[in-house]
């Protein structure tokens, strides 16, 4: 059976019925954009993996109580952000009594590669840093919203739907979190000529 082919509504309904192909098919459908997604709230792209793993495995013991009348990346997304901000409340309480710190290291171009251009990827890449160090200093609320509609490219009525608010409160977010970022774009580099 091409599993490819089958709605993702369907494929849950299997999987609550005990078929874990189905649910691999599901992963393999949405793991990359809810990365996507849960990375912008991750301190690391190892958190993000393990935030995505944690949702994934929620949703998994959860198929009994999804509405297949609905989106499941609706479901799932909302299932991603609650898992963020619990793995948010647990990293705190660790950083608090533990002192952790980030061990992130940046990505870098091996300059034996006499193809790559190395100025330039590190000038795109520290513009892509600017703008996603600008995207995660965003209020959450707005971040999430911008992020989901924006950078995932959901529609406003599921946006809503994820994050348990009206569209005109997820539109009014996203506008703000433009303006915002826009305002510190522009406070960094002055305003275009």
């Amino acid at each position: 059976m091409d599993r490819s082919a089958v709605s993702d509504a369907d494929l849950a309904t299997a999987a609550a019925g005990g078929d874990e192909r189905a649910f691999t098919e599901l992963m393999r459908r949405h793991k990359e954009p809810l990365y996507r997604f849960v990375r912008r709230s991750a301190p690391s792209p190892d958190d993000a993996y393990d935030i995505v793993q944690e949702a994934f495995v929620a949703a998994w013991r959860a198929l009994d109580r999804y509405d297949a009348r609905r989106p499941f990346t609706t479901w799932l997304f909302h299932i991603a952000v609650n898992k963020t901000r619990d793995h948010a409340r647990k990293r705190a309480v660790r950083r608090f009594f533990h002192g952790a710190a980030s061990l992130d290291a940046p990505d870098r171009p091996d300059p034996a590669d006499g193809r790559a251009d190395i100025a330039g990827m590190h000038e795109r890449r520290d513009e892509l840093a600017r703008l996603s160090r600008l995207i995660d200093a965003l209020p959450e609320r707005l971040r999430l919203a911008f992020t989901l509609q924006v950078l995932e490219e959901l529609p406003q009525s599921e946006v809503a739907q994820i994050l348990g608010i009206s569209v005109k409160a997820v539109e009014t977010r996203v506008y703000r979190a433009r303006r915002l970022l826009a305002e510190r774009l522009d406070a960094e580099t002055g305003p275009p000529d």
